[in-house]
């Protein structure tokens, strides 16, 4: 929990120190010339000496920027007042200033002005005790302006102040190994920037002194304070406020009344003039309070006393007009955030959904679309391969049988043509022995002689015919075999006739190589036909060329 003394220190200091960051920011944002510390510090003291005047200058500029439609410059106005009303102790004008900065910042999607933002409230956030959204909120900042030093190349110095803030927050929350390590991060990020900028060491370096006031190393913080003294009184006197009451608590410590005094009262005296840290005043009565009695001046400690509780109640105290709405949380900007945001999301996640939808049944439509046409590539390549190998089976074998038919028409006309040459020799041979033999009978008749002139010739037919079936068979070999197992009753001149038939013979070349008249030729054929059993209209030649 935080008492009266850490939340006004932690809003004193969130009112000073982040100034110089945030007109960096804009700074390095713009093409024109570049703002020097110094004249950015003076700006400050001008706007808290005319807190007023500067409050009426910022919503007039407000106004002419939103008619003007610059929204960024908007924003600016708003976080300029939401400072200054904070610096005057009236939280709730500063709270609405900033949730209004922040829905601005949102339709205009600028993460920079929205890390700005994110980051007052966690301020304020703080001051209420209510650490846990504080530290949410300066989270939401730091990671903002991260990616935007790693994306967009802002300058790492927009860091600092969250690496101060929640370095400050930490230790406040007793966890001083965390608090120095963001210190060192503030130190890490400074030796990267520019000389003038460098001088904002003098808050890290007043932080490390607190730090040290903290553990009670009261020479050590006192040493370190005194070596930014000069900076503060010269440059940002607004933050004497805060700087003597450091003083004054070490001086009181060590027992330095008069120096403790001195600086208490010139704590009081600066928050006057400058109308700044108003919040941290009340305190500064206590503590003063306290000295007075060590000191015996009851009176006076009564006085201070007094102050303290009146400005206390007043600042943050349940009774305080300025403060009850605020104490009671009515974050109506921030309800009206969470509902756009929610709204937003629904609308995101149905959005997502439905291209989900749209997506999935693409993907469906797509793996369908694949398939079907690698099944109808794979069934049209089965085909095209299969009619391919069937083409080519068939040429084969087309190929093979024309190859077998030439074979066997060789051969056939081979032995033809052996057939025919021997024929001619026997022939001749058989002519010049019956010439031979005629010649005898001419000069001594023979009956039987001639008898067997004529068996003779009988017998060279018959060796024709033999010879002409040895042929037959040759070439048709399965001819007979399937014949007789068909029709085992026709007897071997029916077999012959057969095979004549199948070499479609005529009749007159059948009588002469059976040695048998045509009228005996065509008897033969009706009695084939009837063991055959064929009808008139059949045809016995393509029954025969069938078997």
């Amino acid at each position: 929990m935080l008492n009266n003394r850490t939340r006004q220190w932690l809003m004193s200091t969130f009112l000073l120190f982040p100034i110089v960051v945030y007109a960096q920011i804009n700074v390095d944002s713009s093409e024109s010339g570049k703002l020097t510390l110094e004249y950015l510090e003076k700006s400050n003291e001008l706007n808290l000496l005319n807190a007023d005047s500067s409050i009426l200058f910022y919503k007039e500029n407000f106004d002419r920027d939103i008619q003007n439609g610059d929204t960024l410059a908007a924003i600016q106005d708003l976080v300029n007042l939401a400072q200054l009303y904070a610096h005057g102790a009236d939280f709730v004008r500063s709270y609405d200033a900033y949730w209004e900065g922040l829905l601005l910042a949102d339709r205009l999607g600028n993460a920079t002005a929205k890390a700005l933002v994110y980051k007052g409230l966690a301020w304020l956030y703080s001051f209420y005790q209510r650490r846990e959204k504080a530290i949410e909120y300066f989270n939401l900042s730091q990671d903002m302006l991260k990616e935007l030093v790693s994306e967009k190349g802002l300058d790492q110095h927009v860091l600092l102040d969250i690496y101060y803030a929640l370095a400050i927050l930490h230790r406040k929350g007793k966890n001083s190994d965390i608090s120095r390590k963001y210190l060192d991060s503030c130190r890490l990020v400074q030796r990267k920037e520019k000389e003038e900028l460098i001088k904002s060491n003098a808050y890290i370096n007043a932080e490390i002194g607190y730090l040290a006031y903290q553990e009670g190393d009261y020479k050590a913080a006192l040493e370190l304070l005194l070596e930014q003294k000069d900076y503060f009184e010269s440059h940002q006197r607004a933050y004497l406020v805060i700087f003597h009451s450091f003083l004054a608590d070490i001086y009181r410590v060590l027992e330095e009344y008069t120096l403790s005094e001195k600086f208490y009262l010139s704590a009081i005296e600066t928050s006057k003039r400058y109308k700044s840290h108003v919040d941290l005043v009340p305190d500064i009565h206590e503590h003063l309070s306290g000295l007075y009695l060590k000191l015996r001046k009851p009176l006076l400690a009564y006085e201070h006393l007094k102050k303290s509780k009146t400005l206390d109640e007043a600042y943050f105290g349940g009774r305080s007009n300025t403060n009850k709405q605020f104490l009671e949380i009515k974050d109506e900007f921030r309800i009206e955030k969470e509902k756009q945001n929610n709204l937003i999301r629904e609308q995101r996640m149905a959005q997502l959904e439905h291209e989900n939808k749209i997506s999935y049944l693409q993907t469906i439509i797509l793996i369908g679309t694949i398939f079907f046409l690698v099944l109808s590539g794979f069934l049209l390549y089965r085909y095209l391969r299969t009619r391919y190998k069937a083409e080519k089976q068939l040429m084969r074998k087309q190929q093979e049988m024309e190859m077998q038919k030439t074979h066997e028409v060789l051969n056939i006309k081979n032995k033809e043509l052996t057939k025919s040459a021997l024929q001619v020799i026997e022939m001749e041979e058989v002519l010049s022995d019956l010439k031979s033999r005629l010649k005898e009978q001419k000069k001594n008749p023979d009956g039987n002689e001639i008898h067997k002139l004529i068996k003779s010739i009988d017998v060279n037919t018959s060796n024709n015919w033999k010879e002409f079936e040895a042929r037959f068979i040759s070439v048709n070999k399965s001819f007979y075999k399937h014949l007789r197992k068909q029709h085992p009753e026709l007897n071997q001149s029916d077999q012959r006739l057969c095979a004549l038939v199948k070499l479609n013979f005529s009749s007159k070349d059948m009588s002469r190589l059976l040695g048998i008249s045509v009228e005996s030729v065509h008897t033969s054929r009706y009695r084939l036909r009837k063991k055959l059993g064929l009808d008139k209209n059949a045809n016995l030649a393509d029954f025969i060329s069938k078997l």
